[in-house]
């Protein structure tokens, strides 16, 4: 299996958009979108929902040939940007006002 470029592929996470390849930036974008949707914890929470959507869910739809991307369909998309954004910019917020920066 270490020969099998597939999964040489899987292992890098190339198949992730750059932007999702970082734990980190995953980690974020999970509890942003968790602070958006008002039902979230109802259906999980974040770090669940980041454990299962991507190490198990994309990882085998990537083994099958598919990958996440972008729509190109000509509507007004939200930026997760911005949601990533306003989730940090409260989080410093939050943690500034329980300990103010000397």
């Amino acid at each position: 299996m270490s020969d099998d470029p597939l999964y040489a592929w899987l292992k890098s996470g190339d198949y992730m958009p750059p932007e999702f390849r970082d734990f980190h930036d995953q980690k974020d974008l999970f509890k942003a979108m968790h602070n958006i949707i008002q039902n979230a914890n109802e259906n999980g929470n974040a770090r669940d929902g980041h454990i299962y959507v991507v190490d198990t869910f994309l990882w085998y739809m990537a083994r099958c040939g598919y990958t996440l991307q972008k729509c190109r369909k000509n509507l007004s998309f939200k930026e997760f940007d911005k949601d990533l954004s306003k989730y940090r910019s409260d989080l410093a917020s939050s943690m500034n006002s329980i300990m103010p920066p000397s």
